[in-house]
Parts: C-alpha cells; sequence; structure tokens
C-alpha cells in the first residue's frame, strides 16, 4: 500500500514537472521570439527614417 502511493506521487510530481518545464519552455520562446521581433522591428524602422531623411534632404 505504501508503494503504491509513493508511485502515485511520484507521478504527480512528474507531471507538475513536466508542466512547469512546457510552461518555462513556451515562455523562453515567447520572450526569445518577442525580443527578436522588436529587435527586427525598430531596426527596419530606424532604415526607412534614414531613407525618407536621405531623399527628403536631396
Amino acid at each position: 500500500m505504501k508503494k503504491l502511493l509513493i508511485t502515485e506521487e511520484n507521478e504527480i510530481l512528474q507531471k507538475k514537472e513536466s508542466f512547469m518545464e512546457r510552461f518555462f519552455k513556451v515562455l523562453f520562446l515567447i520572450v526569445f521570439v518577442g525580443s527578436y521581433l522588436l529587435l527586427v522591428g525598430v531596426m527596419s524602422f530606424k532604415l526607412l527614417e534614414y531613407i525618407f531623411i536621405y531623399f527628403i534632404s536631396r
């Protein structure tokens, strides 16, 4: 009986760990992709800004 309870507890802990692992993987992916998109957005905006300034000043 004790062994059965221990195995059930281990299964519950493994499920919690896998959920937390997945949560952190998704969170890391969101942060990584978000920062990449932000960087690309800022770079393209600055590039367009420089192009407009260049053509206006000519």
